[in-house]
């Protein structure tokens, strides 16, 4: 069951039926965190500002169809029960067509939203969309009825309504089960797990496809009485107020029901009749006093009406306070907008936003439903050679090995905590490394270079795993693989998977003969003689040991491209579109050049005046990555070794444009130096 908080910051408002409290969600809909779907945040296009909460639904010419083919049907259905009533025949073929038309649109939404779904919900959730123009519809269907004949319309018009309800519902249920049914057997998963919960609710209470609001009167009911319940609503509603008036009266005056109410059901402040008869089971009590006159107000038939209808009242207020979540959301020229709800004291109402372009609305029509593609600045780091140095310590001793685990938790507490103050996202820690990303391409350089420098001060402390960090850095496109749905007060969990993973892990896979050392450990560990593996590897390790750059490996963090191709990364690298982000952010401030030894870098200032920090930027080449094309790869150094020097000022201009302006130029002295 959900706390107190949780309901109260789901339903948010107020009510003339539900009461905002764990007990009262539990009686109207009593699986609700299994059944509702939970709302998510929805960030205004400055990001800064406190976000909306909700469902955004993408508004295109699609989902203007199935709203106008909706009514196309239901026309036709109504029409069709007033030619019966008219004893004549209908326009079947007209009629098929109509629901044809609205059929070849709700199918695939409703199949879309069931694969789609991975536990978010979304077959509820489109429910939650499409009941708006379901409702409204019924609402109106009276006036409709009567337009198509007025005397019979004034006669027949509620029981017609409801006819053709109970006509629309069983062919939308046929369908979804359909659907359904079809996608199970595929997926091989449990039907009854695939069905939309939701509109299992909508079929057992009609009022929520036939209703926007139920005031506390009821008077928007009685069309509801006369065609559903065939009974005259007007006569309940008339004793049903003498019946509130009559109990305040006795609330004032009675202080013995005063004491019993306030225990039996646990009540503080003021005693109202609204509130009390709201209560299931209040009134089957109250009608067994002796002051209470069944024949002026309610009499047992209409007690247990009313008790009856009260559950489907909170329950349709609860889901019809989700359905006002749905947020419509519109594409203007590449700009998301939304009709967003502004408050004002007791009044509601909207105003014009922007949305951040991180924002993914649902779009029934398309096979995804949610876009997985996102496109993200993604950090990787990933610890030399860390299994080995685990197995080492683990034939050292326990103590050992349990000390070095102390200081890896340590070590990884510490980098999520500088992340968490960037406001990157964690997403996925990888045994020895862990991914990061973002949409600033300057925070992850940022943590890049911290982490880099914490390794540093953990190495001079005594960290065990002492050989080396690779990092990795990249823009590129994800995609978000759904794992759980979250719970009451709990985020959604993904995992990105895609070619952006694929790109960084390749980046910090390291040297070219690192596959053989590991072999080598794994045979030495299993008790071969070390002597042995050295010997039978020997003649692998001569052939390739001119492929090692001695000067570049001399330094603490060092990168390079050997004379294969191979990236040997032990230090930072950076892909080209992760630059190119970072140009496009506006971010860097100044451009220097830079030396260190033969090497030369840009030197980027970034972040304001009173706190900047500096990278050092030079273009390696064209790296061989496995399984991937040749991608022009780019180291990345601190830049505290120039802070204190006064550097040449570069021309602004583009970024990259610079960087492969000067490696031209470093290859051509190379070339004409040999």
């Amino acid at each position: 069951m959900m706390n107190i908080t949780a309901v109260q910051r789901l339903f948010p408002g107020n009510f003339n039926f539900f009461r905002v409290t764990p007990e009262d969600l539990e009686l109207a809909i009593p699986d609700s965190e299994a059944v509702l779907p939970q709302p998510q945040r929805i960030f205004l296009e400055s990001e800064e500002a406190t976000p909306l909460l909700g469902f955004p639904v993408l508004i295109n010419e699609t989902s203007t169809a199935l709203r106008d083919s909706l009514e196309g049907y239901l026309d036709a259905e109504a029409g069709r029960q007033v030619a019966a009533a008219r004893r004549e025949p209908a326009d079947i073929k007209s009629y098929e067509a109509a629901w044809q038309q609205y059929k070849n649109l709700l199918e695939p939404c409703t199949e879309n939203a069931v694969r789609s779904s991975f536990g978010r919900r979304l077959p509820s959730i489109f429910w939650l969309y499409h009941s708006i123009a379901v409702s409204r519809l019924f609402k109106e269907m009276p006036q409709r009825i009567r337009r198509l004949d007025l005397s019979v319309g004034r006669e027949l018009g509620d029981p017609i309504r409801f006819k053709v309800y109970d006509r629309f519902l069983d062919r939308v249920l046929s369908l979804t089960y359909d659907v359904v049914h079809r996608v199970a057997e595929e997926a091989e998963e449990k039907e009854q797990d695939l069905f939309p919960a939701l509109l299992a609710r909508m079929r057992d209470n009609v009022l929520i496809l036939t209703e926007d609001h139920v005031s506390l009167d009821l008077s928007e009911l009685d069309g509801y009485f006369r065609g559903n319940l065939q009974m005259d609503g007007r006569v309940l509603r008339t004793r049903l107020k003498r019946l509130r008036e009559w109990l305040d009266e006795q609330l004032q005056k009675d202080a013995q029901l005063r004491g019993t109410t306030r225990h039996l059901l646990n009540c503080s402040g003021e005693l109202s009749a609204s509130d009390l008869l709201t209560r299931p089971g209040y009134l089957p009590m109250l009608a067994e006093r002796r002051q209470y006159d069944r024949r002026d107000l309610l009499d047992d038939e209409q007690i247990k009406t009313w008790e009856n209808l009260l559950v489907k009242l909170k329950e349709f207020e609860v889901l019809l306070s989700l359905r006002r979540l749905v947020l419509p959301i519109r594409d203007r020229m590449g700009s998301l907008i939304c009709q967003a709800p502004l408050v004002r004291g007791k009044s509601t109402a909207t105003r014009t936003v922007a949305l951040s372009s991180s924002t993914r609305p649902m779009d029934f029509i398309t096979t995804w439903v949610i876009d997985p593609l996102v496109r993200r600045c993604g950090l990787i780091y990933d610890i030399t050679d860390f299994s080995a140095i685990v197995s080492y310590l683990g034939r050292s001793g326990s103590e050992d090995q349990d000390s070095s685990y102390r200081s890896i938790f340590r070590f990884q507490r510490w980098v999520n905590q500088n992340a968490g103050s960037h406001r990157l996202q964690l997403e996925k820690y990888l045994g020895d490394g862990a991914l990061y990303s973002g949409r600033h391409p300057s925070r992850l350089l940022n943590l890049g270079i911290e982490l880099q420098r914490y390794y540093e001060r953990a190495l001079a402390e005594g960290f065990p795993f002492d050989r080396g960090m690779r990092i990795a850095l990249n823009y590129g496109e994800y995609r978000l693989l759904p794992i759980e749905e979250g719970g009451s007060g709990t985020a959604r969990r993904y995992e990105f998977f895609g070619h952006g993973i694929v790109e960084l892990s390749r980046l910090v896979t390291g040297k070219t003969m690192r596959e053989i050392d590991e072999i080598k450990n794994l045979l030495i560990g299993l008790g071969y003689s070390p002597v042995e593996v050295e010997g039978f590897f020997a003649p692998a390790m001569r052939q390739n040991v001119d492929l090692v750059d001695k000067e570049e490996e001399t330094r603490s963090f060092y990168c390079y491209i050997n004379r294969n191709g191979s990236l040997v990364n032990e230090g930072i690298v950076a892909t080209h579109q992760f630059l190119s982000q970072l140009d496009r952010e506006g971010a860097v401030t100044k451009v220097s050049a830079g030396r260190d030894g033969q090497r030369k870098y840009l030197v980027l200032s970034l972040g304001e005046s009173t706190s900047q920090f500096l990278v050092g930027i030079r273009k390696l080449g064209l790296a061989s990555l496995k399984g991937l094309e040749r991608v022009p790869i780019y180291e990345v150094v601190d830049g505290e070794l120039w802070r204190d020097q006064s550097l040449p000022t570069v021309e602004p201009e583009r970024l990259l444009v610079t960087l492969d302006r000067d490696f031209a130029a470093a290859q051509e002295t190379s070339t004409s130096s040999n």
